[in-house]
């Protein structure tokens, strides 16, 4: 049950994130800006729970952290094409939204592994 208590507090934060809309705020389209990361939370959640049985915490922390910077410029990325482009770039437009995806799971992963950390430390 221990193993599960990182998951539930990096979970009540990903619902903050989600309920206050932030993704829109950061540039996500305001359409799917909420779906996006309540696809993408659930698969980082399960993610980090599973890798935190044969990874340390720190180094999964900062692996997912640096994950989720990335997956953030390619959503700004496909953004700025799929807007430049007046909506015809279809890449950019998956670029866009994929990466909304993967920032939403990465970002919980890197929740999840973050609480373990602290928790297993004290």
């Amino acid at each position: 049950m221990r193993h599960l208590l990182p998951a539930l507090i990096a979970a009540i934060l990903m619902a903050i994130f989600i309920a206050l809309d932030t993704g829109r705020s950061l540039g996500a389209h305001p359409w799917w800006s909420q779906k996006t990361l309540l696809i993408g939370a659930p698969i980082g959640l399960l993610l980090a729970t599973l890798a935190g049985f044969k990874l340390r915490p720190m180094p999964l922390t900062i692996a997912t952290m640096l994950g989720a910077i990335l997956a953030f410029a390619t959503a700004k990325y496909g953004q700025t094409q799929f807007a430049a482009s007046y909506a015809e770039d279809q890449l950019a437009g998956q670029l866009w939204y994929l990466g909304w995806v993967a920032t939403g799971a990465l970002t919980a992963a890197g929740l999840t592994s973050a609480a373990q950390w602290v928790l297993t430390r004290g």
